[in-house]
């Protein structure tokens, strides 16, 4: 009997750390907060299976010592398995996390990528279907820089995006959106600014990459500049209510003024 009842309480030890391991996981995961919920309740329960031959062996009832012997290694095995099964779901959240933040930042520049940065826009927009305030969409072009790739190769020129990047979200907002959507060119959306703001913020960020050298390249300092386009989106005057249409035109309109500032001489904002 007492064989028994140290058998038993072995199991049922083994089987509340099991159950301990799968109730941290409901509160550790997230994409599979579910299914360790089932786990944990599954496991729960179980303990109670155990708890019920130590209340019959307590009465002075028989113990099965057979049973007894079964349900150590199958308690064990629970919570070992249990054990490796924490490990495998800590390392697999911790791989989505690091592919999701992947995918929202553009890989060479740290700007958001083109997913994210369409992403984010929407939610404003939809944000400003309710605030009723504008939102400024500026496109920004780096002038030639065809040439720079072409006279110093390509590694120059992914730290002149790198460095581009690194200035304009110095001189932005933590709301404001920074994303690359092209290879040198970059939209930035300004929540709640208007015509005004938006041309300071333009003519800004267009002085600060002009005024100083992006890098230098054996003694020799490289000057950039940019070409920017704004557009400006008042729901008190457009009254589409589809967000993905709203960023469909304005990412054009934006676009198009860009263009406009790069046949009047580049190095300049056009709206």
């Amino acid at each position: 009997m007492i064989l028994g009842l140290f058998l038993y309480s072995l199991s049922l030890l083994c089987q509340i750390f099991s159950a301990g391991y799968a109730i941290s996981l409901c509160f550790r995961a997230n994409s599979y907060r579910l299914a360790c919920g089932f786990l944990a309740i599954g496991l729960t329960l179980m303990v109670g299976r155990r708890i019920a031959p130590l209340a019959q062996a307590l009465s002075d009832v028989r113990i099965n010592v057979v049973d007894a012997w079964l349900s150590v290694p199958i308690s064990l095995f629970l919570l070992l398995g249990m054990f490796q099964f924490k490990k495998l779901l800590i390392d697999m959240e911790d791989r989505n996390f690091m592919l999701d933040q992947f995918s929202k930042k553009d890989s060479l520049t740290g700007a958001m990528s083109r997913t994210e940065t369409f992403s984010r826009i929407n939610l404003d927009i939809k944000k400003s279907f309710r605030s009723k305030k504008p939102i400024a969409f500026l496109m920004a072009d780096i002038d030639h820089f065809k040439n720079v790739n072409d006279v110093y190769g390509h590694p120059i020129g992914d730290q002149v995006l790198i460095d581009l990047v690194k200035r304009c979200q110095e001189d932005l907002r933590e709301i404001d959106i920074f994303g690359r959507v092209g290879g040198e060119e970059f939209l930035i959306v300004l929540p709640e600014l208007g015509k005004a703001g938006a041309g300071e913020v333009a003519e800004r960020l267009r002085k600060h990459i002009a005024g100083k050298p992006c890098i230098n390249v054996e003694g020799k300092d490289i000057f950039i500049t940019i070409s920017i386009g704004i557009a400006i989106y008042d729901p008190h005057k457009d009254h589409q209510l589809d967000a993905n249409l709203v960023l469909k035109k304005y990412f054009t309109l934006c676009d198009q003024a860009m263009y406009r500032a790069k046949t009047a001489g580049r190095n300049q904002i056009s709206e």
